[in-house]
């Protein structure tokens, strides 16, 4: 089993998520950047993991993520 830990800072504060899989570390994530207002985006995040790969693909997944809220928002 793995451990996740993002942080994401929002206009609210900082929020820190933990899970145990890839899958919903990304929902967690997901679930909150969809609520931020697109001045908000793209909002800051570290994602931790000892398996580096798990870091690399999840960054990437949200920084996509951000970038397609932000044009969507922008329609």
């Amino acid at each position: 089993m793995v451990s996740i830990a993002i942080l994401i800072g929002t206009p609210a504060g900082t929020r820190l998520m933990a899970a145990s899989s890839e899958r919903s570390a990304a929902l967690m994530a997901e679930a909150l950047l969809i609520t931020l207002k697109r001045e908000a985006l793209p909002a800051p995040l570290w994602v931790q993991c000892a398996d580096t790969g798990i870091v690399e693909r999840l960054t990437s997944y949200l920084a996509d993520l951000q970038g397609d809220l932000v044009c969507v928002d922008a329609g």
